[in-house]
């Protein structure tokens, strides 16, 4: 871990010029840096630089954090002891279906990663909006969060008549769902839809993962955006818990 001095322009310079490519996204408190192989470089408001990942373009991103050459004056190694970086927090939105929501539990549980759910907490005494508020944003803990939209509801336009009635998820998981993408952004948040249920409307250009019976059957996507996210991911333990 070490401390770059520049600010977010001169970081990017920096990696052009050692000509690592890659694709630059928000995160909280900070900017993520992944490149096409699999390494993450993540520049925190704190001006703490932090190497993740895999694949030879983290190997030069190390390299160049242990000796930054014209970027040495702005990259300054920390002299403290090794820290152990923080995994992301995790928060999970839910309706009616506590097979679901307990089967993606058990996945994240051989994954080593224990997410924040109401039921399963002590709950503080919070409704789930103010579990939200207070788990969510720069202030709070969490900073990825996973939506389960189970057909727990159904609705219909009231212009298309009953023949027209639709599998629906809870009204309130789809407004928590709001606050999260609003919280964390569409990047951090991942929505997981069980059956052929309506989707709201005027929600272009967010991700779904959809499955049938089980969470297993985007255990695959799910890893993959966890480890996008910033959980370390161990590729043995993902193995078993998806299959």
């Amino acid at each position: 871990m070490a401390k770059f001095k520049g600010g977010l322009s001169a970081l990017q310079s920096l990696l052009g010029e050692h000509k690592i490519d890659g694709t630059w996204s928000e995160i909280p408190n900070g900017y993520k840096f992944i490149t096409p192989d699999g390494a993450v470089l993540s520049l925190y408001n704190t001006e703490t630089i932090l190497s993740q990942g895999k694949g030879t373009s983290k190997g030069k991103i190390d390299a160049l954090i242990r000796n930054p050459g014209a970027g040495e004056a702005k990259l300054i190694p920390t002299e403290s002891k090794p820290e152990v970086a923080k995994s992301p927090q995790l928060f999970v939105v839910y309706g009616h279906d506590q097979t679901s929501r307990d089967q993606l539990e058990l996945i994240l549980s051989k994954l080593g990663i224990e997410p924040f759910i109401l039921a399963k907490s002590s709950g503080e005494g919070l409704t789930i909006i103010e579990a939200l508020e207070r788990h969510l944003g720069t202030e709070g803990t969490a900073n990825v969060g996973i939506v389960l939209l189970t057909p727990d509801d159904l609705g219909y336009a009231k212009r298309d008549g009953e023949g027209a009635i639709k599998e629906r998820a809870r009204q309130n998981v789809i407004l928590e769902m709001g606050m999260l993408i609003s919280k964390l952004g569409r990047q951090n948040t991942l929505i997981l839809v069980k059956g052929r249920l309506e989707r709201p409307s005027d929600t272009d250009g967010i991700i779904y993962h959809s499955f049938t019976d089980h969470v297993k059957e985007v255990g695959l996507a799910l890893v993959e955006r966890l480890e996008r996210s910033g959980f370390p991911i161990d590729h043995k333990r993902a193995l078993d818990a998806i299959r």
